[in-house]
């Protein structure tokens, strides 16, 4: 995932694959492919969700910090 990872174009790619399984046509060979392309982008896109979170509970944190210190210093 060197280049910008594309959020919405991983989720349909996702949903298409697990559309081709479902549908049940796909020679044996061809399903396992779909399969395993599958769980790798459903990996990449809980890592890219949970790098996602981390970073929002980094930047709620830091402002949570700036808050208190601004209410300490109102109180100096």
């Amino acid at each position: 995932m060197t280049e910008a990872f594309d959020f919405e174009k991983n989720m349909k790619d996702l949903k298409q694959l697990v559309s081709s399984l479902e549908n049940g046509d796909l020679p044996i060979d061809q399903a396992l492919k779909n399969f395993q392309q599958g769980v790798k982008i459903s990996t990449d896109l809980k890592k890219y969700l949970d790098d996602s979170q981390k970073t929002i509970d980094e930047n709620l944190s830091q402002l949570n910090l700036d808050s208190e210190r601004k209410g300490d210093q109102n109180e100096v």
